[in-house]
Parts: structure tokens; sequence; C-alpha cells
């Protein structure tokens, strides 16, 4: 909103609680957490991926 964007689009691998959810309130702010964004990977590309993380 400080740039001057229209929307913000926001990834993460895994997802988010709700003080996430609360500052995104009344702003143009989408979240798209892990299982989002695999949907839209196939959706889009026909891919079917998976998240896996790094073992520490």
């Amino acid at each position: 909103m400080n740039e001057g964007a229209n929307k913000g689009i926001l990834v993460a691998t895994s997802g988010y609680g709700p003080d996430a959810y609360d500052f995104v309130k009344d702003k143009p702010i989408e979240l798209i957490d892990g299982g989002g964004l695999l949907y839209l990977l196939e959706e889009h590309t026909g891919l079917k991926a998976k998240i896996v993380m790094p073992a520490k």
C-alpha cells in the first residue's frame, strides 16, 4: 500500500496464524498457504508437487 500497489499476495509453504488473518483484514492482501500453493501449481501447470521440509 505504501508503494501504490493495488494488491499483494503473500505465499507461505505452511500456514498462517490468526494474527496474519487479522492483519490482512480490510487490506488488498491475499494469503496463500502451502495447500493453496500446491493447488494453484497443479491447476495452472498440471504438475503434481509436494512440499518437503529439509531435515534439521
